[in-house]
């Protein structure tokens, strides 16, 4: 048996020579004690002690040699007494350890000893006797004082790892025999048997195996459930802020909405749309829900029923100009025209301040769409009819022109290149439309820079109305009158510039003036006919008329589409309007409704088939020496700029 091969119920009696079966108050067990020199107090305690605590796992005790005793001088000397080969010596404590000392194959001995019947051998004590005799008597040393070893101190016991626990626990099986073995017959525990490497594993390593299985799948679902948990917490917060973002975007863009549909509103209601701003702020829906806009919409009620009807269209004013004079310095100095262009025409200064003037005497502008409706009968014939103005109490209506918006190449082009350069007479050149989209003059000044900006009409006209926009009467603009003898809005698209330039330039200039024409007619603007060679048509014949007539269909109409206003050129007009007139028929087969012509006071006559007005003339001269033609409207003698025109000349 191995070392380690002990049963836990240890006999420590037998083990070191104490019979538990013999009576403890035996004399012969206490002499023998004495007589073999054993005392209690020799017991090895560390030695005992130390075995009995390592329970046989550390080596071996050594076995204790024999004290050196002088030699007998008898024959038996070199032989240990029978009774002292069963006990050895020890030397350091100087006595008997007690404990059989044995060679050779275990005998039978039983650890009994053999009952003493209390007869006397006398053989024996006799030799005994001799051999004391003979031998020399013992000198027991002096007895030591027992001195108890100093206990060792024990390591501080560390604490395993987790790794060595599990190692020791589910690999001992493996790397232990002993701990694989297991009784075989229950009657004779000291029969084993080896564990087979299944059972070990299902006893041993199965039932782990399906814990930790049950622990990973328990982690498993418990980290799903949480990270279900987590994710679905995200997705509901991503919900909520998306809601939140959705509907904080819904109210911006409903509000951004309401702003825009005031903005437009009042748009309207400034140039005196009152209808129209009502139905945009009712587009909205239901107003109880946008108590601004509901303000706003019974404050529209509110100034549309104060308005006041305009009924007597026959005294609308119309202030017609031609081009304005960007530098009157330039246009004086042509020595053939100067005095014609300081008699005849207004520089752009003056016409920004008769703006001004206008519109603080009260004066919003109107078109003929204004106060004029226009009906198609059962027969396909238009048929015209006053309709009211509606304007706040002390505004009155006012219509604008500007003839000859094609500029001339006498105004602008002074080497007859058909291009204008820094030699002309301070006249804009032609209408662009800019990188905002604004319809805008362009301009040669003095130095040869090329400007675009507020050069001529229109461009200030759309300045003063953003600035002014209850200046406009329903979007309403001026009428501008062109000829077409050397193309319109200064593009040269007349069809003779094929052959003096080129058909490119020809077909450049007419993509740009359907652009601008395109541009004015979204402003709002109406396109009129100037005739088509700046001719008086008062002074010429039917055939005249009619020829005239057809070159404007030719050259213009292809470039600017059809228009139903003519302008009188020259201070002309016609003396007989109506089925009797042969010019007027000429005139109204070509599709003209709308006749306008000079003269100093207004008129404005509407009919069935028809509508003719008056113009009254701006230039310098009227101002300067008949300013009771613009009395009411505006101060001439403050609009005038004598500074730069100097005396103004008349007839």
């Amino acid at each position: 048996m191995a070392k380690k091969d002990f049963d836990i119920d240890f006999n420590f009696d037998e083990a070191y020579g104490f019979d538990a079966k013999s009576d403890p108050d035996d004399e012969a067990f206490l002499n023998t004690a004495d007589s073999d020199g054993y005392s209690g107090e020799d017991f090895d305690l560390d030695g005992d002690l130390d075995n009995f605590l390592n329970m046989g796992e550390g080596e071996e005790p050594p076995v204790p040699q024999w004290q050196d005793v002088p030699e007998a001088d008898s024959q038996d000397a070199g032989e240990m007494p029978a009774d002292d080969q069963d006990t050895a010596y020890d030397e350091e404590a100087g006595y008997e350890t007690g404990e059989p000392e044995y060679e050779g194959e275990e005998s039978e001995y039983t650890g009994e000893e053999p009952a003493y019947d209390g007869e006397y051998d006398e053989a024996y004590e006799g030799k005994y006797d001799a051999e004391e005799e003979e031998a020399p008597p013992k000198v027991k040393k002096p007895r030591k004082p027992i001195k108890l070893p100093k206990l060792p101190k024990l390591p501080k016991l560390k604490t395993p790892k987790i790794f060595t626990k599990f190692v020791d626990l589910y690999f001992g099986p493996l790397l232990h025999k002993e701990q694989r073995e297991e009784p075989v017959d229950p009657d004779n525990p000291r029969r084993r048997r080896r564990k087979s490497r299944s059972q070990i594993f299902k006893e041993v390593y199965l039932p782990p195996i399906l814990v930790c299985v049950c622990l990973i799948l328990v982690l498993t679902f418990a980290i799903g459930s949480v990270s279900n948990m987590i994710v679905r917490h995200q997705i509901n917060k991503q919900n909520q802020q998306s809601q939140l973002d959705a509907s904080v975007s819904q109210a911006e863009q409903l509000a951004a909405q309401s702003e825009q549909l005031v903005a437009e509103a009042e748009a309207l209601a400034a140039g005196y749309n009152y209808d129209e701003a009502i139905t945009k702020l009712e587009s909205i829906g239901d107003l109880t829900q946008h108590p601004e806009i509901a303000a706003k919409r019974a404050e529209y009620e509110t100034i549309k029923n104060s308005l006041v009807e305009y009924k007597d269209p026959t005294l609308i004013p119309n202030l017609s100009f031609h081009v304005l004079i960007e530098d009157m310095t330039r246009a004086k100095q042509d020595a053939e025209l100067g005095g014609k262009y300081n008699k005849n025409f207004v520089t752009t200064g003056e016409f920004s301040k008769i703006l001004n003037q206008l519109y603080t005497n009260g004066y919003v502008l109107v078109d003929f769409n204004s106060f004029v409706a226009a009906n198609t009968d059962l027969d396909g014939n238009q048929k015209f009819m006053v309709k009211s103005i509606l304007l706040p109490d002390g505004k009155k209506p006012v219509m604008l022109t500007e003839t000859m918006v094609n500029y001339f190449e006498y105004m602008v082009d002074s080497d007859g290149d058909h291009k204008a350069d820094a030699k002309g007479d301070g006249f804009a050149n032609k209408l662009v439309v800019d990188g905002n989209g604004d319809i805008k003059a362009e301009y040669i000044d003095a130095s040869g820079q090329t400007l675009v900006g507020n050069y001529d009409f229109v461009p200030i006209l759309e300045d003063f109305i953003a600035e002014h926009p209850d200046f406009c009467y329903q979007g309403a603009r001026a009428i501008l009158a062109v000829t077409g003898s050397q193309g319109v809005f200064g593009y040269r698209c007349n069809t003779s510039y094929i052959s003096t330039i080129s058909q490119q330039y020809y077909d450049e200039q007419v993509a740009g003036a359907k652009a601008i024409a395109d541009a004015l007619r979204n402003k709002g603007y109406t396109i009129a006919c100037f005739t088509y060679k700046n001719d008086a048509y008062g002074k010429l014949s039917v055939a005249q008329i009619q020829a005239d007539m057809q070159s404007w269909a030719s050259q213009v109409v292809n470039v600017i589409g059809q228009v139903d206003t003519f302008v009188f050129a020259q201070t002309s007009r016609l003396t007989e309007y109506g089925a009797n007139s042969n010019a007027f028929q000429v005139m109204y087969t070509s599709g003209f409704r709308y006749f306008i012509s000079n003269d100093t006071t207004p008129y404005t006559e509407v009919n069935d088939t028809y509508v003719r007005q008056n113009r009254l003339m701006v230039t310098g001269e009227n101002m300067q020496h008949k300013s009771s033609m613009f009395a009411g409207l505006f101060d001439t003698n403050a609009v005038l700029e004598l500074s730069t025109r100097g005396s103004v000349p008349t007839g």
